[in-house]
């Protein structure tokens, strides 16, 4: 829902920015954005919460650029393969991160869990199911994410009351998304 909003007024910036770290390919990009994720996650688990929030937020940023990297140079098929199961497993890993910190709030971690596993199966099935991907608009995107993420880092006890709360918006996600690709 965010993404859409945030991408067009960067949309100038990240070319620039793609144009100047092109050197590297966009899917180095991707792994590196990855990898700070799975430190992140990893640096949740030890609750050092500080920490894996600004690895969260090197994650973001070095999203951004693998995006604007692959405009520049060329988008491929496999860099968008690659981006979005690294993303999935990143946007799973942070609540297992969460879950290992807070075993009390291992119920949580798992609510959110299930609900980011019904969102990533509605994003990716349509795509067997004739191409009705673009329909409808996605509830819960790598932004929302991030900010709830964000927020557990910061309020690391408010980390079942925004599971559950983006869990839940994961499932209507997902059931609007079927629905959009039911009718279509």
């Amino acid at each position: 829902m965010l993404d859409a909003l945030l991408h067009r007024p960067f949309d100038r910036r990240s070319a620039l920015v793609g144009r100047r770290l092109s050197m590297l390919s966009a899917d180095v990009w991707t792994v590196t954005a990855f990898a700070a994720g799975g430190a992140a996650a990893i640096a949740i688990g030890h609750q050092k919460y500080l920490l894996g929030l600004g690895l969260l937020v090197l994650g973001r940023v070095l999203d951004v650029v693998d995006g604007a990297v692959a405009r520049t140079r060329g988008v491929t098929a496999f860099g968008g393969y690659l981006d979005l199961v690294l993303s999935l497993v990143v946007s799973a890993a942070v609540p297992f991160g969460f879950a290992l910190a807070m075993p009390d709030r291992a119920l949580a971690a798992m609510f959110l869990m299930v609900g980011l596993v019904a969102r990533a199966a509605a994003l990716t099935a349509p795509a067997q199911a004739g191409g009705a991907l673009a329909q409808g608009a996605s509830l819960v995107g790598k932004s929302e994410l991030f900010a709830a993420f964000a927020l557990a880092c910061i309020f690391p006890n408010w980390f079942s009351m925004i599971a559950y709360v983006i869990g839940i918006a994961c499932f209507i996600s997902a059931g609007s998304r079927v629905a959009a690709v039911a009718a279509s």
